[in-house]
């Protein structure tokens, strides 16, 4: 343990947190654990001496949520282990593995498992929060491929919840998140044979046609199979095409698509319908079927969300028009103050919506499209101008929104993104499993400790 008055506690604060803006936030003390019946002990201590707990995975939460003011902070970084087991297509793994580490640990195996488009993020959080995954038309959110949770409840229990014991903890600790009333030390998994030709396809588009652009890429993308991720972005365009941008101060509108198939051929095949769009004769510039991998996504996506920046999220589930979403955006994005802020919708591909609602688990997403803005800078001193510009990009974005997802969004900043992250009825069952498993309040929840009030 690390009271507050320990040398190493100040760097240890910092290190709860990610992100390069810190909370003014600080916990009495952070317990940094090796195993599970430490954390029975760190949840026991807590309990009997009055001192609520948080847990910190890998800190990635956009809003700093592993630090409040008070109590203790469970560190779980030393969590790390996974067993595979190839011939079942299963894995057990511990909470802080990333994403990028899971990818590769599974693909020595064969396989592979719905991870988060951020390489660095932690399993733990993201299943937790439900997990907006790669190839998510096909294989779905990350939690329906959750199995078992492993978890530390409140009176000290250690448990093992699944579809046939525990029911409810099981049902809560797939997208309940920052909220979640125990902690989850161990997940099983099911995992999927590896895609063994994953391809992608990119193409530029000038913000002057962003809403043909737009209209004619979801069109396409519901004649596409399931397993191509779709996604619309606006982004500072690349080098090659900074002159042709100029009138937009840079800022470009891009189409990625990722075919996760089995082979050359069907990834090919599957990418097919957007290049022989019509649309695309509009692009600026455009590459097809490009060999790609997971690791490959990894340094792309780790390039677009870079490590040691100030960040500023927010998400949204959206059933609205696309084209009108972000051309209601497209103005305000020209006048972004760091070229590093992305704007990034994935879309539907195949007959399915790309988020259905699943009474089998917590999370309760419902949309045609998800995504979201990341205000993304590096010096201090540039706060306030992209503080100011990302609260007016998410005021814009506010009448499209239906639903957040509560692993993207900043509940300290609009506490009513909590309940708008769920449905009526989910809410009301989290509520009363809160109450059933932590009557005491010994976890903080999803606001608890977040403000001196």
């Amino acid at each position: 343990m690390i009271p507050a008055n320990a040398p190493e506690f100040a760097g240890a604060r910092d290190g709860l947190v990610w992100n390069k803006i810190k909370p003014d936030r600080s916990p009495d003390a952070i317990v940094r654990v090796k195993d599970e019946h430490d954390v029975v002990e760190a949840v026991n201590f807590a309990r009997e001496n009055g001192l609520k707990v948080v847990t910190k995975g890998g800190g990635h939460t956009w809003c700093g949520l592993a630090a409040r003011h008070g109590g203790i902070t469970i560190d779980l970084s030393a969590l790390n282990e996974s067993r595979i087991d190839e011939a079942s297509r299963t894995a057990v793994i511990q909470p802080v593995i990333s994403n990028r580490e899971l990818a590769r640990r599974l693909g020595e195996h064969g396989l592979a498992f719905p991870i988060g488009h951020c390489p660095t993020v932690k399993a733990g959080g993201y299943l937790l929060n439900g997990g907006m995954s790669w190839n998510m038309g096909h294989w779905g959110p990350a939690c329906l491929s959750v199995e078992a949770v492993e978890l530390v409840t409140a009176d000290g229990t250690l448990v093992k919840a699944s579809a046939t014991e525990h029911e409810d903890l099981f049902w809560a600790a797939r997208g309940c998140g920052p909220g979640m009333f125990a902690v989850a030390t161990r997940f099983h998994l099911k995992c999927y044979p590896l895609p063994m030709a994953i391809a992608s396809s990119t193409y530029y588009f000038s913000l002057n046609d962003l809403r043909a652009a737009v209209d004619g890429v979801v069109a396409i993308g519901r004649t596409m199979p399931d397993n191509v991720e779709l996604s619309i972005f606006l982004i500072q365009a690349p080098a090659e095409l900074a002159e042709a941008c100029k009138d937009r101060n840079g800022k470009v509108c891009m189409v990625a698509a990722v075919a996760f198939g089995m082979t050359r051929e069907e990834s090919e095949a599957a990418l097919a319908p957007l290049e022989k769009g019509e649309i695309m004769k509009k692009a600026l510039a455009r590459r097809f079927n490009e060999p790609s991998s997971f690791d490959h996504l990894a340094i792309a996506s780790g390039a677009t969300w870079p490590e040691n920046h100030r960040n500023l999220c927010e998400n949204q589930c959206s059933k609205a028009k696309p084209s009108d979403m972000l051309m209601a955006l497209r103005e305000k994005f020209v006048e972004a103050p760091s070229p590093k802020s992305v704007i990034v919708f994935c879309q539907s591909t195949g007959p399915r919506n790309l988020l259905e609602p699943h009474p089998e688990v917590a999370l309760s997403m419902d949309a045609t499209s998800y995504g979201g803005l990341w205000t993304i800078w590096e010096k201090e001193e540039d706060d306030a101008a992209n503080r100011k510009w990302h609260d007016e990009v998410v005021g814009i974005m506010k009448p499209f929104t239906n639903q957040h997802y509560i692993g993207e969004t900043d509940i300290v900043q609009d506490p009513a993104r909590v309940q708008e992250s769920y449905s009526v009825e989910k809410w009301r069952r989290l509520e009363e499993l809160r109450a059933k498993y932590d009557p005491q309040h010994v976890f903080f929840g999803f606001l608890g400790g977040t403000s001196k009030a």
